[in-house]
């Protein structure tokens, strides 16, 4: 009997780590950036600003809202006050990567909730985020909102 359980467990071991070689092995950039947009999503939908502010690059600068990387986290804090019950829906990425250079065009929309009022979308629109490779990670240096 422990035998049996032992070679499933060994089974299950082998299989595991298999996965995971095949799914390093076959990750792409692309895929890569893609990853790293849904986890600054569910890092600003559940208020996780430590690891936000991992995925930003230390010398972030847009020219639309004209926010550096502290100020973004603000105002995503500030955000995140204002309105209970973020949700941001991405509907739309497509990923070109060019050496250490990523620029992922995006639409998506945000809505929330305020005390008293009714579900209402925030911002919606699509975005041009460009991403820089950072000590083998992808890390986001500029957002920009397509007109």
């Amino acid at each position: 009997m422990k035998r049996w359980l032992l070679l499933i467990l060994g089974a299950w071991a082998l299989f595991g780590v298999t996965w995971w070689v095949f799914g390093r092995l076959l990750m792409t950039e692309e895929k890569r950036v893609i990853r790293q947009i849904d986890l600054m999503r569910r890092c600003i939908e559940t208020g996780r600003l430590l690891t936000l502010q991992d995925c930003i690059a230390p010398d972030y600068r847009d020219d639309e809202w004209d926010l550096d990387r502290r100020s973004l986290i603000a105002a995503v804090a500030a955000l995140r006050r204002e309105y209970s019950n973020l949700d941001l829906r991405i509907e739309r990425v497509f990923v070109r990567v060019k050496g250490d250079t990523a620029e992922a065009e995006l639409r998506g929309s945000a809505t929330g909730t305020r005390t008293g009022e009714l579900r209402k979308e925030i911002e919606a629109g699509e975005y041009l985020f460009v991403f820089r490779k950072l000590d083998k990670v992808w890390k986001l240096s500029r957002v920009t909102k397509k007109k």
